[in-house]
């Protein structure tokens, strides 16, 4: 039992080894819980001196504070069963810090195999990515780590929808944490998010906002609609630098949509504001058709009345900076070492 769940398996490494996660059932629901290895809480009787304790605690009270006001933030979202997987509860036990969140039974597709399904079946998924992104931003959120291992596929009796989790990083828009305590996937990082983790001194923070979702969705698009990440030199390493560095990306034409085609384009493009909004783009895709459709509009998704923006104010000390637009790029290589790779997708069902 760990406050009031009872595990239902032993706790697991997640990528890197920040984290720890299992499954765990309470008040007869199924949930994710994770178990945050940094920070550890010093408690009355850990070693050290009180000094060093006084800073670990103060660490500690920052990483609470960011946390607990993003799920506040985040709470009109927090239904069971909803495609916005976030965080349902937050809490210290003994010196760890723990969230729990729904369980999500995905299946076990990787991008090959969603680049397979009939394109009505991928559409759909391009459809409820945007959707879900598109209520997120409605918030001012930023989601923070778009990747295709932080969206889950499941099942359903029409064929799939997709689930969107791990909002660890998320923040409010123009408001990002320090980039010394980013962690996330440089594959799928926006070139402005890149400049902010290089801490390029020419960035301004406050530019740092939804457009950045936008780019690493329109990565995403490209793989589940090609197979693959956009062609350039790989000497560049990722995307943002190939793009920080004037290449423009381009997704391939053959047997797509030439509409759908241009509006994944769009969303690559190396300013933020000549991207689409995720409104933009939901609004694009629901105007695409698969072969064979009737030329009737697709109805969107109903939802309850909107919860209010998060504005910056609610969270102003508790959520901080953000960033835009770079120069040329510093070598990827010195990034490594403070970046998070990708996370068993294993983890997250």
């Amino acid at each position: 039992m760990l406050n009031g769940y009872t595990l239902l398996a032993d706790f697991s490494v997640v990528g890197a080894g920040l984290s720890r996660w299992t499954f765990a059932r309470k008040g007869g629901r199924e949930y994710f819980l994770k178990e945050f290895l940094q920070p550890t809480y010093p408690e009355a009787d850990a070693p050290g001196s009180e000094a060093i304790k006084t800073k670990k605690r103060a660490r500690c009270a920052a990483f609470e504070a960011r946390h607990r006001a993003m799920q506040t933030a985040l709470a009109p979202l927090s239904a069971y069963g909803g495609n916005l997987i976030v965080t349902l509860d937050f809490f210290r036990a003994g010196a760890k810090y723990y969230k729990a969140t729904e369980r999500v039974h995905a299946e076990d597709l990787d991008v090959t195999a969603i680049a397979a399904l009939p394109f009505r079946q991928r559409l759909v998924l391009l459809k409820s990515m945007a959707y879900s992104l598109k209520i997120l931003h409605d918030l001012r959120i930023v989601h923070g780590d778009l990747k295709p291992d932080n969206v889950l596929v499941k099942r359903t009796e029409l064929g799939y929808t997709s689930k969107l989790i791990d909002f660890d990083n998320a923040y409010v828009a123009g408001e990002p944490p320090p980039a010394a305590d980013i962690v996330g996937t440089i594959n799928y990082y926006s070139p402005e998010l890149l400049a902010y983790i290089q801490e390029d001194e020419t960035v301004d923070p406050r530019s740092l906002g939804t457009a950045s979702d936008v780019f690493a969705l329109g990565l995403i698009f490209r793989e589940y609609l090609t197979g693959r990440v956009p062609a350039y030199d790989p000497g560049y390493g990722e995307p943002a630098v190939a793009v920080r560095s004037g290449v423009v990306l381009h997704v391939d034409r053959a047997a797509l949509d030439p509409g759908l085609a241009d509006l994944v384009d769009r969303m690559l493009l190396a300013d933020p504001a000549a991207r689409p909004t995720i409104g933009d783009v939901h609004a694009a895709l629901m105007a695409v058709r698969s072969p064979g459709d009737a030329p009737a509009a697709t109805p969107t998704p109903a939802r309850t009345t909107a919860p209010a923006p998060v504005r910056s104010s609610a969270l102003r000390g508790k959520l901080v900076g953000g960033a835009g637009a770079a120069p040329a790029p510093a070598p990827t290589g010195g990034l490594r070492g403070k970046l998070l790779g990708r996370s068993p997708r294993d983890g997250r069902r």
